[in-house]
């Protein structure tokens, strides 16, 4: 196998996808305006919430900054669905079949662009949110940690959407998947720490994966700590990924392949 020349046919695949991503550029502008709205908003109401006892945060805003990245992930890679619905509906995966390329590049391109714009939007997220005050700690190390968890949860999240496109076809469908962001992200501890949640909503927090990504971004980002709740963190997103990936391929594989 000439490894060269199959690289060059994953790159051509990947910087297609990656346009795709990122065109129109104003329909990138409301992946970070979401983001912000719930930092600045969440950020002034709950400002008192730190005078609570076992709070573990001086500063609310600090406390949810964190929070803004993991949406700005959310919400940059919750297209892949769509995009790769348009392919279907347009005839491009028609045609990208009759060319002499592995289909199975077609979707690991598609989630490295996924992933690739992801990191992206999050080292712009960090700027704005550092003009709005905040600041982050965990040195250069630290944040190369937060890339990396950023780009492995988001491949995983852009699988849910690969799924569905795969196997519904459907615009409709994956417009209403959007739905999925607000369990993911709203039933976790980005409001409150998990020792001053109680009942079934603390035991909802405690099974959503998202919640260990979180805090493995909070323990980076405002503790400087790189232990125990990162190492979790990174098995949970490892093993989010795997399940969602390996469900993106059975369907890309049963659906769309022939």
């Amino acid at each position: 196998m000439n490894y060269q020349k199959e690289f060059r046919k994953f790159l051509v695949l990947f910087n297609r996808g990656f346009k795709q991503a990122i065109r129109p550029y104003i329909a990138v502008v409301p992946e970070f305006v979401l983001p912000i709205f719930y930092f600045v908003v969440n950020s002034a109401a709950f400002q008192k919430v730190v005078a609570l006892p076992g709070f573990n945060s001086s500063s609310y805003l600090q406390f949810y900054a964190p929070v803004a990245l993991l949406v700005s992930i959310f919400m940059s890679s919750g297209s892949t669905g769509l995009e790769t619905v348009t392919d279907i509906s347009t005839g491009f995966m028609d045609r990208i079949f009759l060319a002499p390329v592995n289909r199975w590049y077609i979707v690991i391109s598609k989630l490295v662009a996924v992933g690739a714009k992801s990191i992206m939007s999050l080292l712009i997220m960090v700027i704005f949110l550092t003009l709005f005050g905040a600041s982050f700690k965990g040195g250069i190390i630290g944040f190369l940690l937060i890339l990396l968890l950023s780009f492995i949860f988001a491949i995983g999240w852009a699988g849910i959407g690969l799924s569905l496109a795969f196997t519904t076809k459907n615009p409709r469908v994956l417009q209403s998947s959007f739905i999925f962001f607000f369990p993911f992200s709203f039933i976790t501890t980005s409001q409150l720490p998990l020792n001053l949640l109680s009942g079934w909503y603390k035991t909802a927090v405690q099974l959503n994966p998202v919640t260990y990504i979180l805090e493995a971004m909070r323990s980076i980002l405002i503790n400087n700590q790189i232990g125990y709740t990162v190492f979790l963190g990174f098995a949970v997103a490892i093993c989010f990924a795997f399940v969602t990936l390996m469900i993106s391929f059975w369907s890309f594989k049963r659906s769309v392949v022939r």
